[in-house]
């Protein structure tokens, strides 16, 4: 008999680093053979736009109305005397109680009938009851950013089999809610697809939506590091190139039109929303990689503004590029510094460490072979392994 899994994700329609992990889930499983529920009432037309932006294969994922948001429509509160829904209703208080078992009672209907269920937590963690239930926690959530009644109560904490992290980072944060033990699963990274040895141009190159929301990824700081840069060391023949997604018409982005106007006059391209060929083809092309996400931001108070993880910087080691990124979030888990990259943690060390770059072409090419082999630890192929693995757990 085939198997079935769910898969749920809030904010699928960002398609961002988290969208981009879950329905590489997705991927694998029907792969895998299993056939595959995504839980999504919004735009229908998401799952291509997903499959070209991060060149996945989703051929036969069925998409099903959304009961986390919905509100159910009509249940019936007798289930021939299941001892679950009867727990279930002895642990709730009087106060709404219709209202609540109605909710529970149809997210019961509706996920028992799976093997497994994969749902991406936004802080809220709700009742599953499938065979093997999975709670992903993609952001380092605080006792200051996660509201009390979100926490994991102990009847749902029993419910899930495993909780899995994207990061230590992350999984550092996540140990202060759940008791569980917490797997760390980097994302998935198709390294095989970028080319290292294609010839390089003197391009600096950033990846990350254009937004000043979470963790924004501070372009901003990107081009005004670019303009010292090339002001102070006196650098006249390098691009910094900026590409990103905006959700919005990139006419009305307000923080896209200031670093357009900001990169006026300088050797700084920025592409929006492009195809990942087009994506491919930069990051085969530049040299050096930035990332800034997390700039000025206390990771100890505010940990959901960094990187979680880093999967651009990943993609860009792959593709042999040298990333001088921010020592914060996630990333000192893919970097090892001055042997596969540089971490900074002031405006004066990006510059720096970048010119080194620049000036010496034999410390490039080391660090560059270096960092080639330092991102096959992020391979698709690991992910896969690893989560068939936790899936498979008895």
């Amino acid at each position: 008999m085939t198997k079935k899994v769910g898969i749920y994700d809030p904010y699928l329609d960002t398609l961002g680093g988290g969208e981009r992990y879950c329905l590489s889930v997705a991927e694998i499983l029907l792969k895998d053979g299993y056939k595959v529920d995504l839980f999504w009432s919004k735009d229908q037309s998401l799952i291509k736009k997903a499959e070209d932006r991060f060149s996945l294969n989703l051929e036969g994922i069925n998409i099903v109305p959304d009961i986390f948001e919905a509100e159910p429509k009509s249940i019936d509160l007798i289930h021939n005397g299941d001892p679950i829904l009867k727990n279930l209703k002895k642990s709730i208080s009087p106060f709404g109680i219709r209202d609540k078992i109605h909710k529970i009672t149809h997210k019961y209907n509706t996920t028992k009938k799976y093997d497994v269920f994969f749902y991406l937590s936004d802080g809220s963690n709700p009742f599953l009851f499938s065979k093997n239930n999975i709670l992903h926690i993609q952001v380092p959530f605080t006792t200051k950013t996660i509201k009390p009644q979100f926490l994991l109560t102990p009847l749902k904490a029993k419910l899930f089999k495993h909780i899995i992290c994207n990061s230590k980072f992350t999984a550092k944060f996540a140990s202060e809610f759940y008791h569980h033990k917490i797997d760390v699963l980097y994302p998935p990274v198709d390294i095989c697809k970028f080319d290292p040895t294609t010839k390089k141009e003197n391009i600096i190159l950033s990846v990350g939506r254009f937004d000043n929301i979470l963790n924004s990824k501070k372009q901003d700081f990107l081009i005004d590091s670019f303009i010292k840069l090339i002001k102070e060391k006196n650098i006249n023949d390098w691009k910094l190139v900026l590409i990103g997604g905006s959700l919005q018409d990139p006419d009305k982005n307000s923080y896209l039109n200031l670093l357009q106007t900001s990169a006026k006059d300088y050797p700084i391209e920025i592409l929006v929303n492009p195809s990942f060929p087009k994506l491919k083809e930069t990051y085969e092309k530049s040299k050096i990689y930035w990332h800034a996400t997390g700039w000025q931001v206390d990771q100890d108070i505010n940990p959901q503004n960094t990187e979680h993880f880093g999967m651009t910087v990943v993609e860009a080691m792959s593709a042999g590029l040298v990333p001088v990124c921010i020592n914060k979030g996630g990333i000192p888990e893919i970097i090892i510094h001055d042997k596969t990259g540089y971490l900074w943690d002031t405006q004066e060390q990006i510059i720096e460490y970048t010119n080194n770059l620049i000036e010496d072409e034999k410390l490039f090419e080391n660090m560059q072979t270096e960092s080639i082999k330092q991102s096959k630890i992020f391979s698709k192929e690991n992910f896969e392994q690893e989560l068939l693995q936790i899936i498979n757990q008895k």
